[in-house]
């Protein structure tokens, strides 16, 4: 993820999280697990601003490049949307809800993988200016197919 894209999710996701308060109200806080999951989504696009804007922030004495703030937000928002989907799948307990469980298991896997290997500015992850054109090509590959198969599960289920 481009930094400055990191900057905008966040802004989007906090947006996204007030109007879900202020269309559902405080009721939608049910429980710890509830309050558990706002509050780690909030977190994430807390650090996505943060890391997208500043090059380093400093907790005591030392530096925290923005790299680890958005490869640690991509972490937690896997960890909230996976934990919700198992946590829904429980009350609901029906076979789609497990299938969509499953789904976003495999999901915020892939999300917290690219998020450590962000966090750890590792050669996985281009965090260049310009990534190469086979990149480019296989990341629009992955999102055809991703979305195609999301699609035919859409129709399906």
């Amino acid at each position: 993820m481009k930094r400055r894209l990191a900057s905008l999710l966040g802004i989007v996701m906090l947006g996204l999280a007030g109007a879900y308060l202020a269309v559902f109200g405080l009721t939608v806080l049910t429980g710890p697990l509830a309050v558990v999951a706002l509050g780690g989504f909030v977190l994430s696009a807390i650090l996505m601003v943060v890391g997208g804007l500043v090059d380093s922030v400093t907790l005591g004495s030392r530096s925290v490049p923005w790299n680890a703030l958005v490869g640690t937000a991509d972490v937690v928002l896997a960890a909230v949307v996976t934990l919700s989907a198992v946590r829904s799948a429980l009350v609901a307990g029906d076979g789609g809800s497990w299938l969509f469980a499953a789904a976003m298991a495999v999901g915020g896997t892939s999300l917290a993988w690219f998020g450590v290997q962000t966090a750890r500015d590792s050669r996985h992850v281009d965090l260049e200016a310009t990534p190469s054109s086979r990149r480019l090509v296989a990341i629009t590959l992955l999102v055809a197919v991703s979305f195609g198969i999301g699609l035919y599960a859409a129709i399906r289920l």
